[in-house]
């Protein structure tokens, strides 16, 4: 008696029966955990890091204004300093533009003297109105003598720092009086450095937060995205407390104002994603004893699962590792007849392996057309040249096989060979199909064939093997060569063997201001040249692919090419 085919029951029918209704009410219980944790956790902890980056901030700043005002003062006690500054001060007034351009060269030399001691950015000396009579220190040029550059001060700030906006750039400035020996003030010495991308970058490290300066509504240094540091400045002026929270590209963060100086603000956020991720962490031993209850509930469920499915699975695996270790994807495997899901997995794997290797066959044939096309429309803007990439590319291909290449390199030499005067296409036709001699400035034209090239190349990823062949194969072992003039063994072989072949062709084809060469006639030619121009052992692997020649090699040439 003959039964009708029976088709094998589906495998999610039988896991999720059996695993669903328990595993469903736990992981129920562990998502509403992990919630509650979280909202809970979230913004006290993103408040908390703010409050503590604040604590850390103003105690940094504090030691560093000391830092600065001593290293200042130390720099307006100098005698030598203070006397060309009071010399300065006294004479400027009655003396010529010569005497005063010296007086002020003297107070320049003076502090740059002592501008390698001081950790600022620019190093300042201005006299009672302000005016900048020298600056010393990376930022010098930034302070123009005779530019008069007014501070902005807060008396609430830190230890009285103030602000100077000097064009695009703000300043942090520390400053202190020049005093001579009678008690009068002379001038006053500037510490300032620049708040920049590097100055917040620095206080962000410190504080293991995003900073944002900004002053007078802009935003002059973040350590945020270009994007989130825009989004943060339109929202300053909304900002009506000093911590609080915002939106910034799609996500919630807190914010603090860690201190102001002058009309600058310093802003400290955080991520309350970050935070909740965090919070989530810290969740991690509740969930742990939750998920050993899943475990062990779902365990039972599964042991008896698994024996039923694990024997056609691992048949299943088996065959697949059968076939990845023997390459043979043509083999279709068998189907095991223990579920729904699984033969079809089976039956879907081979149509597609079918489909994979037939795909694969297509795309090797339309790579291959797709060279070749640019190959030949590069040939077509030359009727001298017509041929020229195909026969390069057998010869290489020949020259290759004669120093045994693999059949992987084979292919790239071949390919690669096509396609290595496909920088042409960017060359003028009177450039390129001049009939005469070509100037020095047409050969410079001609010489970036290769450079672009290999930028039109690096544009497609599949002919990426191929780059070094475009853009190296005019180089010489004497480093004349072009476009990076490399040496020797530093050109790779591919881009040699082309070279060769290269030269072999040109000189036995047809110009329009000259004939073809005989063969042996243009291998005299390249074997003159090998060890300078082309490589000896290229040379003689040529002269051994091709048919019979009538030319031998010199001595020297042929010791070189054996050595090599």
């Amino acid at each position: 008696m003959i039964f009708p085919h029976r088709r094998p029951p589906g495998l999610l029918l039988r896991t999720v029966t059996v695993t669903f209704v328990s595993a469903a009410a736990l992981l129920a219980v562990i998502f509403v955990a992990v919630m509650l944790s979280v909202s809970k956790q979230v913004r006290n902890t993103a408040q908390a890091d703010l409050e503590s980056s604040q604590r850390t901030f103003a105690a940094i700043q504090l030691r560093e204004q000391r830092s600065m005002r001593l290293q200042a003062t130390n720099v307006a006690e100098s005698p030598t300093l203070k006397a060309a500054v009071d010399t300065y001060a006294a004479e400027s007034r009655t003396s010529t533009a010569f005497v005063q351009a010296q007086l002020l060269n003297t107070i320049r030399e003076e502090l740059t003297k002592v501008a390698d001691r001081v950790e600022a950015d620019a190093i300042v000396v201005v006299d009672g109105a302000r005016h900048t009579l020298a600056a010393a220190g990376p930022m010098a040029a930034a302070w123009p003598v005779g530019h008069s550059v007014p501070l902005v001060t807060d008396p609430q700030a830190v230890a009285a720092d103030s602000i100077a906006h000097i064009g695009d750039v703000t300043f942090r400035v520390v400053a202190v009086p020049l005093m001579v020996s009678d008690g009068a003030a002379v001038g006053s010495l500037y510490l300032a450095t620049s708040l920049d991308r590097r100055f917040a970058q620095e206080l962000g490290e410190f504080a293991h937060t995003q900073i944002a300066v900004v002053t007078t509504g802009q935003v002059v240094a973040s350590t945020m995205s270009p994007e989130g540091a825009r989004e943060f400045e339109k929202t300053v002026p909304l900002l009506e407390a000093n911590a609080g929270t915002l939106d910034l590209q799609g996500e919630s963060n807190a914010y603090r104002r860690l201190f102001s100086v002058g009309d600058t603000a310093f802003y400290a956020l955080t991520s309350i994603d970050d935070a909740a991720r965090a919070a989530v962490r810290q969740t991690t031993s509740t969930l742990l004893l939750i998920a050993i209850g899943a475990i062990a509930l779902a365990l039972v469920a599964s042991i008896w699962i698994a024996h039923r499915l694990s024997k056609p699975i691992k048949s299943l695996s088996c065959s697949l590792h059968r076939m990845a270790t023997s390459r043979q994807f043509d083999a279709k495997l068998p189907l095991t007849g223990s579920s729904l899901e699984l033969d079809t997995l089976t039956e879907t794997f081979n149509a597609l392996m079918a489909s994979v290797a037939a795909a694969e066959a297509e795309t090797q044939a339309a790579y291959t057309a797709a060279i070749r096309a640019l190959a030949t429309a590069l040939d077509a803007r030359d009727p001298y040249t017509a041929g020229h990439s195909e026969r390069v590319s057998v010869l290489s291909v020949a020259i290759g096989r004669t120093l045994n290449l693999s059949e992987d390199d084979l292919e790239v030499v071949r390919l690669g060979a096509l396609l290595h005067d496909i920088g042409k296409i960017g060359v003028p036709d009177d450039v390129l199909r001049k009939p005469g001699a070509l100037t020095p400035s047409e050969y410079d034209t001609i010489k970036q064939h290769t450079v672009l090239g290999a930028r039109i190349l690096r544009t497609v990823p599949f002919l990426s093997r191929h780059v070094a062949i475009v853009e190296l194969h005019h180089e010489r072992p004497d480093g004349n060569g072009y476009p990076h003039g490399l040496v020797g063994d530093d050109i790779p072989l591919a881009a040699r063997i082309v070279h060769v072949a290269d030269a072999y062709d040109a000189m036995t084809n047809a110009r329009a201001y000259r004939p073809g060469r005989p063969s042996h006639d243009a291998l005299s030619e390249l074997w003159n040249a090998s060890g300078t121009e082309f490589h000896a052992e290229v040379v003689g692997a040529l002269a051994r692919a091709l048919p019979v020649t009538t030319i031998i090699a010199p001595k020297e040439a042929v010791a070189e090419a054996c050595v090599a």
